[in-house]
């Protein structure tokens, strides 16, 4: 199982911590566009997907949106193994912890 203890916002959907660290071929029928939603403070959303769904040569697109603005992502990375996913993950939230200090830098 993939851990995603390392995630500070609120998760609001997770189908992607139930992927093992393995091949992907013998995980296809759990690969989809809606993997995981986190939301943070200031807007932020953590968006996880496997594009194209169910297809093993696909992979996963991690995306930092705020305000729902899903044309134009903070960051976008991507991931074509579980074990990259976790390393890209940490990126993320890198990067939205730096996003929500800036937010409370600017109202403070």
């Amino acid at each position: 199982m993939i851990s995603l203890g390392f995630i500070d916002g609120n998760v609001t959907h997770d189908d992607l911590s139930i992927l093992q660290d393995g091949a992907m071929e013998s995980q296809a029928h759990l690969l989809k566009e809606d993997m995981l939603q986190v939301e943070y403070a200031g807007g932020l959303i953590l968006d996880v997907g496997w594009y194209p769904s169910f297809d093993t040569h696909g992979g996963f697109r991690i995306n930092v949106i705020r305000n729902y603005d899903w044309d134009r992502p903070v960051i976008a990375l991507t991931a074509h193994a579980a074990s990259d996913l976790v390393e890209q993950l940490a990126v993320a939230q890198s990067a939205i912890n730096g996003e929500l200090r800036n937010v409370l830098r600017t109202s403070a």
